[in-house]
């Protein structure tokens, strides 16, 4: 009785449920810790992988290119060489066809084009190689090529241009996108039925206007046209053929009836088509090389006649040359090439011809047959003094791009040697090999002192005009002025005169 009643046998059953309690209280104290825990896991989880860097390239992840990418706060620096292989570029140092490793100097290539670099410049030099042709273009980016860590690289818009991709930086999911124009092509062809850049008829440089939001089409007529990656058109479907310019994003265009001119992306018309074939020179002077009938000549953008059609060819051939030449058809900028019959000479930008027809060809390709010089080069400028050689029967000769003489037609070569980075001209006679720079040095004046001679004596003639001018104009004043007083006086005497006959009446 006295177990049952209190002793130790007796069973507290309000102080097990009071343990009871307590425990799933720890318990769900505990439980809600770690739930608490578990969503601030998640949490920095999502943080992480928000915040994480992550590159998709043709809309796959890459994390190889996160060690190849260069960031200075938001800013992307691109190395270029090293960045050339991801995106299916080669890569080389120092100029195109300039066989050094001048790592000042670099260019990417692919099988359509080549794109070259240097330190400290905001030029991009393409060159778009189609139909065994080489045309130049040249783009202008914001910031110019800087060396990081030993490398060459550029800025996402200078990725852009040089490898021909889409490519941007979302700073808010740090995420970096790349699409390259094959993926870009495949993509939006099998977004338009219509779509003309991947038939056998497509081109390079009309595959690129995927890049500016644009896309060739093509009717069930095979007729071409223009629209926006929207759908909207941009070019009716009517021509026979379109080429897109992409350093102006025009378009050259070629009727149902065979004649060419040049539509802007906005629709509107730049020239005419009434050509056989045109295309652009430059874009900074708005200069365009134009043929009908065989014959050729250039317009500028107001469709206005610079050299008149009756040329054989226009430009020299640069496949010619080991040295990288900007624009085969306007030397140093300013010098049009042109040749009629069996004869060159020079023009300028306005038409002005700087030479006469005499030359029987420019440039000397004889370089590799010099005797005793196997790394000579074929040359046609020589960048210094801004001269161009030409050739008059079998002897060379040095003008400089106002048309004026530098060297005369005495000499049997001229050639290039190239060696560290640095380019050495070099001219022969029949019994010498001489320094063309050292010797214009020094038995040739220098042309700007002649320019400033020139000037200087335009300026002395100009002055004595001048003074001529008002010595003659004084000497009239003078003149005028004895004339002046001797008929004043002729008056007063005719007065006096008419005076004393009227007293003596």
């Amino acid at each position: 009785m006295d177990d049952f009643i209190g002793g130790n046998g007796y069973y507290n059953q309000s102080e097990d449920q009071a343990k009871t309690k307590k425990l799933m209280k720890i318990i769900g104290i505990s439980l809600f810790i770690l739930f608490i825990a578990c969503i601030a896991l998640i949490g920095v989880v999502y943080y992480i992988q928000a915040t994480e860097l992550k590159i998709n390239l043709d809309g796959k992840a890459n994390s190889k290119l996160k060690d190849v990418l260069i960031f200075e706060g938001e800013k992307i620096y691109v190395p270029i060489r090293a960045f050339a292989e991801y995106v299916g570029y080669q890569s080389s140092n120092g100029g195109y066809k300039q066989y050094t490793e001048d790592t000042t100097k670099c260019y990417v290539e692919s099988t359509n084009e080549v794109a070259t670099f240097n330190l400290n410049s905001n030029k991009i030099h393409k060159i778009v190689l189609e139909n065994g042709t080489q045309d130049m273009e040249y783009y202008e980016i914001a910031e110019p090529v800087k060396t990081i860590n030993g490398q060459l690289c550029t800025t996402i818009e200078g990725a852009k241009i040089a490898f021909n991709i889409e490519m941007s930086y979302n700073t808010q999911n740090n995420t970096v996108t790349i699409n390259t124009l094959p993926y870009l092509v495949k993509l939006y062809t099998a977004r338009f039925q219509n779509a003309g850049i991947s038939d056998g008829e497509a081109s390079f440089s009309n595959q690129k206007t995927l890049l500016y939001n644009m896309i060739i089409v093509k009717n069930s007529d095979g007729h071409y046209g223009v629209k926006t990656l929207n759908g909207n058109e941009i070019l009716g479907t009517k021509y026979s053929k379109i080429k897109f310019i992409e350093s102006t994003q025009e378009f050259i265009v070629t009727t149902l009836e065979n004649k060419v001119g040049i539509m802007l992306h906005d629709s509107t018309t730049k020239i005419s088509p009434e050509y056989d074939d045109i295309k652009q020179i430059d874009k900074d002077s708005g200069l365009y090389l134009v043929k009908n009938n065989n014959k050729y000549g250039v317009i500028n953008s107001k469709q206005s006649i610079v050299v008149y059609l009756e040329y054989d060819q226009i430009g020299i051939n640069n496949l010619l040359y080991n040295i990288d030449i900007e624009n085969q058809y306007l030397l140093y900028n300013k010098c049009i090439p042109v040749r009629q019959g069996d004869k060159w000479c020079l023009f300028d930008t306005t038409g002005r011809r700087l030479t006469e027809l005499i030359y029987d060809d420019l440039g000397c390709s004889v370089g590799n047959t010099v005797s005793g010089t196997q790394n000579a080069n074929n040359i046609l400028l020589v960048p210094q003094y801004e001269g161009i050689i030409v050739k008059k029967g079998e002897l060379y000769g040095l003008i400089d791009s106002d048309g004026s003489q530098l060297i005369p037609n005495v000499l049997t070569a001229f050639y290039s040697i190239t060696s560290s980075g640095e380019t050495t001209y070099y001219m022969t006679t029949n019994t010498q090999t001489l320094n063309v720079i050292e010797y214009i040095k020094q038995y040739v004046k220098n042309t700007e002192d002649i320019k400033q001679e020139n000037n200087n004596q335009n300026e002395n003639t100009n002055q004595e005009n001048t003074n001529q001018e008002n010595s003659n104009s004084q000497t009239t004043e003078d003149n005028q002025t004895t004339n002046t007083q001797a008929t004043n006086t002729q008056t007063t005497n005719s007065q006096t005169n008419n005076s004393q006959q009227a007293s003596g009446n």
